[in-house]
């Protein structure tokens, strides 16, 4: 069956989490917080989530920044954190099957990017 936008938000729905579909995926929220899902219609078996602008960016702590998101790269499966522009993602890209129980791999992806951003700040704040 592969993972397409209906069943991704069919089980976003049903637990609750109001999924707006956008463009490039959906958008919705978790504990105060803001995910993003991508799909690509030209592979289901690729999943994408992301915990975007968990850090603004600027030329006075970009390479603190940098420093704290390789830590947690070095350290993490799954996730990258990415600085970007003027803003730091976190994001996990994962390769599924073609039936993926979504009922245990959305909820997990989802802790593991809570904490490689707690982890950020972490490393932040050792530097």
């Amino acid at each position: 069956m592969g993972t397409t936008k209906s069943n991704l938000g069919s089980y976003l729905a049903s637990e609750g989490l109001r999924p707006q579909e956008t463009d490039f995926g959906f958008v919705f929220d978790y504990q105060k917080l803001t995910f993003f899902i991508f799909w690509d219609d030209d592979d289901n078996q690729y999943l994408k989530l992301a915990l975007p602008s968990i850090y603004n960016v600027d030329d006075n702590n970009r390479d603190d920044a940098l420093t704290a998101a390789n830590q947690v790269n070095v350290e993490w499966k799954v996730i990258k954190t990415v600085v970007l522009t003027d803003e730091v993602w976190v994001v996990a890209e994962q390769l599924i099957d073609k039936d993926p129980n979504l009922s245990d791999l959305i909820p997990r992806t989802i802790q593991i990017l809570m904490s490689g951003r707690k982890s950020f700040y972490e490393h932040l704040e050792e530097i």
